[in-house]
């Protein structure tokens, strides 16, 4: 996995961690659309911008550098991040058949 990748699942972990994606974006002082765009992949979070989230979240130098898991797996930012993205999507066929699975697993509880 690459640095990119590395800190784009980062972005997703420490997004769980917030409503929306509108309030980390608030919370870095950014548009949401540029968090949107990272958490898509439509973009590569560099140094300067990884730099920026750990000092505005106060994380240590580098965290967002290295993969870290969550504690316990909660499936809401899963869920959430799959519903903005379903609606969203510039596929419709893609989108339903995510909506789908979501029906299937939440169904399965």
């Amino acid at each position: 996995m690459d640095i990119f990748a590395i800190r784009r699942q980062n972005l997703m972990l420490l997004a769980g961690n917030y409503d929306s994606q509108q309030a980390l974006a608030t919370a870095l002082d950014r548009d949401e659309s540029q968090i949107s765009r990272y958490a898509r992949g439509r973009g590569r979070i560099g140094h300067q911008f990884a730099r920026h989230i750990e000092k505005s979240l106060q994380l240590s130098n580098g965290w967002m550098d290295i993969i870290h898991t969550p504690s316990r797996l909660d499936p809401n930012p899963l869920r959430d991040s799959l519903e903005q993205f379903i609606s969203s999507s510039p596929s419709p066929a893609l989108a339903a058949t995510i909506a789908n699975l979501l029906t299937l697993l939440s169904d399965n509880k």
